[in-house]
């Protein structure tokens, strides 16, 4: 199995494509910043803003489920899957081309 360059993957998939791919939409929103149910734990309440995202950093957060961290993060735990599966699957979803760790295109080798 090739191997990903992850430091890539993670700079090139973004959060904001991510919630607009799943169709999240913030209750409450300022600037970069975002609040409402989290996705991952399926709050429903009406007033929810436990899940937090920050778009400039590419950061999510949830203060119930103590779920965080990236777009990666966030794909492989909605879809359940391994980080290398998910990368796979959301490059292919966003048109993406995947970051190979031998890519002599990038001008990255190792």
């Amino acid at each position: 199995m090739p191997a990903i360059d992850y430091r890539r993957a993670r700079a090139q998939l973004r959060l904001a494509k991510v919630l607009e791919l799943i169709g999240y939409q913030p209750r409450w929103r300022r600037g970069p910043h975002g609040r409402g149910p989290c996705p991952l734990h399926g709050s429903r309440s009406a007033t929810s803003r436990v899940f937090t995202v920050h778009l400039d950093k590419d950061l999510f957060h949830c203060f119930r489920c103590g779920a965080g961290g990236n777009a990666l993060d966030l794909w492989a735990a909605l879809q359940r899957l391994p980080l290398h599966a998910a990368v796979l699957d959301l490059c292919r979803r966003l048109h993406q081309e995947v970051p190979w760790l031998n890519d002599t295109k990038s001008g990255t080798s190792r």
